[in-house]
């Protein structure tokens, strides 16, 4: 980016007022901006610097012993102060040896004047320049995003933001989604792109979580990338930056990266949405599934087109979210919060590896989802189901809640209305265990069988304890649940339920008398724990 709205202590030099002025120290830190200019006499004031400043002074406050004239040095450095102006005259006759080689070794520029000057005039002078230089800033910086919008209503708009964006900053930039490879203008040779592309990849792509704001990435001691991240609807779609070579971004810098990451946004929605409506052959296709009329097998795989390559059949996994909320259902579809996210629901599944078809209906968001990764499905599928989840709740009012339910992988897809039916299943226990059919485990047991029979189940084995506890206020039922639940040890159970093992005892010989002897023998025990399990679930449905 042009940087002729930053005032350089080396600008500053080529001012009349500083024509008598000499550089006696630091002239390798003429390059830094100024932002301010102060007069400052003691380093006692120095709290008062913000950074960024031109120090004026005539050394009154320090210039009479070494000791005060290095603690002051030390104190505008380390405060990060840009520069030091120093009128030799009665309190400082020359600059010492001592501070010369401490302006060198922080590059910290030093500079005396051999006559009186006014400061007032200094001051006036640079601070009518910088405030000038600023304003031509802001109106370049407001031409840019002038363009930027007549941009995103172009085709083809992402190549030419991206070249207006280097064309403004005059540097290096890419632009890495989260699904493509990454771009970079101007064009850059092979090998160093799959350097940077790597850099990118291990640095930043792979940090959980992704950063939600801009940072850096060293390449070299003097060279880093600068990153933007660009995002929407609370997620993020993909990173924009430049390969920089100052110690850290300007204001101005920051600027055209906000905007420009906000244009590319809209381009990156629009073209999520866009996608969206072309998928009509898809979700008639899941449609179909649900309705239980997929047709045949071959059928099937021909409508899915080139997402089931020629001898391999990629999986699929059936999966329900349900949205539980005080407010009615939602009566058409375009109602639904969770309708107007699905193109980041798209976004987001692509970005884990499976291609989906997704289906909107009241309450619910049906979804097909197929493995386009060799690598653990499930795993992949966890960590985009926990970023949906969150996208689906920052469109949800409070106090909604969202659940999941997911099939076991398939490959039958003239079946693909059982999957929805086991992620049913899981729905119908979501407060008790995993999203996933495959860890229900005892629960998968329970569902077909009708209320009156577990009611006659829980009764047999659990009924004395029930009617204990309702009597006396006791917690037998608890204290067998803990118990087997701890595999019987008994200090465990002890811990867990916050007693000491006398009282555990004491509750144990009650369950023991009111269900006898040989309760906890295993073919008793394995009665027991299902006897808990359908009362907890039947508790549960019965208060929720």
């Amino acid at each position: 980016m042009n940087k002729d709205w930053q005032l350089t202590i080396g600008d500053v030099l080529k001012r009349p007022l500083f024509e008598p002025a000499e550089v006696v120290a630091g002239s390798r830190g003429l390059a830094r901006p100024i932002r301010w200019v102060h007069v400052l006499e003691t380093a006692e004031n120095a709290s008062f610097l913000n950074g960024g400043e031109l120090i004026l002074s005539t050394g009154v406050g320090f210039g009479e012993s070494a000791a005060k004239r290095l603690s002051y040095l030390s104190e505008i450095i380390q405060r990060n102060a840009v520069g030091l102006c120093i009128e030799l005259g009665p309190y400082v006759s020359e600059i010492p040896s001592d501070m010369r080689e401490l302006a060198n070794h922080h590059e910290f520029p030093l500079i005396v004047f051999h006559h009186p000057v006014r400061f007032v005039d200094i001051t006036l002078d640079l601070h009518e320049n910088l405030v000038n230089r600023q304003a031509q800033a802001l109106r370049e910086l407001e031409r840019y995003a002038r363009d930027l919008q007549k941009l995103t209503l172009q085709t083809q708009s992402l190549p030419r933001i991206l070249s207006h964006f280097q064309s403004m900053i005059h540097a290096q930039t890419f632009f890495i989604n989260l699904t493509d490879p990454p771009i970079f203008v101007p064009n850059m040779p092979h090998s160093v792109q799959a350097e940077l592309t790597g850099l990118l990849v291990s640095s930043l792509l792979m940090l959980e979580p992704l950063p939600e704001t801009s940072g850096f990435l060293p390449i070299s001691e003097h060279k880093y990338l600068l990153y933007q991240p660009v995002m929407a609807m609370g997620q993020i779609l993909a990173y924009l930056g430049i390969i920089a070579y100052a110690n850290e971004p300007d204001e101005i810098l920051s600027l055209v990266l906000d905007y420009t990451g906000t244009a590319v946004a809209q381009i990156l929605l629009r073209k999520m949405f866009a996608q969206e409506r072309s998928l009509d052959n898809e979700n008639r296709l899941l449609e179909d599934i649900l309705q239980e009329r997929p047709g045949t097998e071959e059928q099937l795989r021909s409508m899915l087109g080139s997402y089931v390559k020629q001898g391999r059949t990629p999986r699929f996994w059936a999966v329900i979210l349900e949205i539980q909320q005080d407010k009615p259902s939602f009566v058409e579809e375009t109602d639904s919060p969770l309708h107007d996210r699905l193109a980041m629901f798209r976004f987001l599944l692509t970005k884990h590896g499976f291609r989906p078809l997704l289906n909107s209906r009241g309450n619910r968001l049906y979804l097909l989802l197929l493995e386009t990764s060799l690598t653990d499905g499930k795993l992949l599928l966890h960590k985009a189901l926990l970023e949906i989840e969150h996208s689906a709740k920052q469109a949800l009012s409070a106090g909604s809640q969202v659940r999941l339910g997911v099939s076991n992988p398939s490959q039958d897809y003239a079946r693909g209305h059982q999957s929805f039916k086991e992620a049913e299943q899981v729905l119908a226990f979501s407060d008790l265990h995993s999203p996933f059919f495959a860890d229900l485990g005892v629960y998968r047991l329970l569902l077909p069988i009708n209320r009156h029979t577990l009611e006659s189940f829980i009764q047999d084995y659990l009924g004395p304890l029930l009617a204990h506890d309702e009597k006396h206020g006791s917690q037998l039922l608890l204290t067998l649940h803990i118990l087997l639940d701890e595999s019987l040890s008994k200090q465990d159970a002890a811990n867990k339920l916050y007693i000491r093992r006398q009282t555990l005892y004491h509750r144990l010989d009650k369950i023991q008398e009111l269900l006898g002897d040989d309760y906890l023998k295993p073919e008793n025990r394995l009665s027991l724990e299902l006897a808990l399990r359908a009362y907890d679930w039947i508790y549960r449905r019965t208060n929720a």
